[in-house]
């Protein structure tokens, strides 16, 4: 598997560096976890209109469609998730209610057998 920094613009956000560091650790911990050898996750960060955004996609194994609606939920593990990886079903309940605290949002969309995308959009510190 290889791992990528893309794009990589510096992105100035207000908040708890140890709460911040491990919201991106969950969300890049799943997409390793999730993406088979040979496969890639890719790391980008951009900064427009006043928003920071971090995105991690992978070429995983991906999440059904009616599965989507409840990975933010607290110990909700998917079928594919169940059988690819350990787990409890806390990290993405964990990593919204971080980005939550922080002003940000974090969205998700994926294919099976594609791969997911997972976005992360903070205001940029001292943006009106």
């Amino acid at each position: 598997m290889s791992v990528e920094v893309g794009t990589f613009e510096e992105a100035h956000v207000t908040g708890d560096p140890a709460l911040l560091r491990e919201l991106f650790l969950i969300v890049l911990d799943n997409a390793i976890k999730f993406t088979p050898a040979g496969g890639d996750v890719r790391l980008d960060v951009s900064v427009a209109n006043g928003h920071a955004a971090v995105v991690v996609t992978d070429s995983g194994i991906g999440i059904p469609a009616g599965e989507l609606p409840h990975v933010f939920e607290r110990f909700y593990r998917g079928d594919a998730a169940r059988r690819a990886a350990e787990g409890a079903g806390l990290g993405l309940a964990i990593a919204r209610w971080i980005a939550e605290v922080h002003g940000a949002r974090i969205d998700i969309a994926s294919e099976p057998g594609a791969g997911t995308r997972v976005r992360m959009t903070f205001p940029v510190a001292g943006s009106p």
